[in-house]
Parts: structure tokens; C-alpha cells; sequence
């Protein structure tokens, strides 16, 4: 019996007013500054996987920006 509590494979979080229709072009590589300046989206989270098992402690820490406010919500479901 697997002792994971909490699982996430291949997360991606865009912002702007069609997120959709932007992730094959994040899937390819596109870079977050072309992305922004060509279509107006903003990329939040980029494949993002985490596995945390039971009785195991999880640091998420990055600069200002780098999206863990955005994680924490996907986590939390918010």
C-alpha cells in the first residue's frame, strides 16, 4: 500500500484571458517573457510533480514570484 499523501504530476498554471489555449505552447518550450509579450499570458507554474509521503516534511521556498503562493492554492484547492 502506497504511503503517499500527496501527489501532483504535471501542473501548470497560466494566467490571462484564454489559459487553455496557451499550453502547447508551454509544452514547447516557449519562453515566460515571449509568452507575456506575444500572447499576454503569464505563467504561473510550469510542470510542477511533488510526492510527499506520510510523516515526510515539505519546504517549498523560491523568490518573490516564483509561484508558491499559486501552488499552495492549487494544493489547498482554493
Amino acid at each position: 500500500m502506497s504511503d503517499t499523501k500527496v501527489a501532483i504530476k504535471d501542473l501548470y498554471k497560466i494566467f490571462g484571458s484564454n489559459p487553455s489555449s496557451m499550453i502547447d505552447k508551454v509544452k514547447d518550450g516557449i519562453s515566460k517573457s515571449d509568452l507575456l509579450e506575444k500572447y499576454g499570458h503569464v505563467l504561473g507554474l510550469d510542470n510542477v510533480n511533488i510526492e510527499v509521503k506520510k510523516s515526510q516534511l515539505q519546504v517549498i521556498m523560491g523568490l518573490s514570484g516564483s509561484g508558491k503562493s499559486t501552488l499552495i492554492r492549487h494544493i489547498n484547492r482554493l
